[in-house]
């Protein structure tokens, strides 16, 4: 099984855990954004026409990106690989990210899985790792999101240390 590993390695705050590459200046957003779609193109040979059955935007925080920009890496990797038509197309994102308006134009990427920050639902907690959403809006990510499961096929998947 074939898979593609998309890292946006933006992030708007550093969360004192993080051990992953990743820039809190968003500056370099769009260059790098352009240089994963050159990477894709220039990389179209590596899997020698296996299917990709999975594609994973990870980071960093991939919700940082417009979903308009998530479509043109999703269409570079469409023109560029053969991908399973029940592929799963993963994105991680943090609560603070997911109002109704951005989840409803990530609907339309072709994203069906969505994995969400959630680290805990203590204010606390979440204040010691430098989060940047409270425990009501992590609350409300996950409502948000389930407004829009039915139409992403898929249902939502929120990650948990377990804090």
């Amino acid at each position: 099984m074939a898979g593609l590993y998309v890292h946006i390695p933006f992030c708007r705050d550093a969360c004192i855990y993080c051990d992953f590459h990743f820039s809190i200046s968003l500056g370099h957003l769009k260059p790098m954004l352009r240089a994963i779609v050159k990477e894709i193109h220039d990389q179209r040979d590596f899997l020698s026409g296996e299917n990709l059955r999975t594609i994973y935007f990870g980071g960093g925080t991939p919700s940082v990106v417009a979903p308009e920009e998530i479509v043109k890496i999703i269409r570079a990797v469409r023109r560029d690989y053969i991908v399973d038509p029940q592929a799963e197309v993963s994105f991680e994102a943090n609560p603070d990210d997911l109002n109704p308006q951005y989840l409803s134009s990530l609907r339309k990427t072709g994203i069906n899985r969505l994995s969400i920050g959630i680290q805990s639902f203590d204010d606390v907690y979440l204040k010691f790792m430098n989060r940047g959403h409270d425990s009501a809006q992590a609350k409300a990510s996950l409502k948000n999101a389930r407004s829009v499961r039915s139409a992403l096929c898929r249902i939502f998947h929120a990650s948990s240390s377990g804090i």
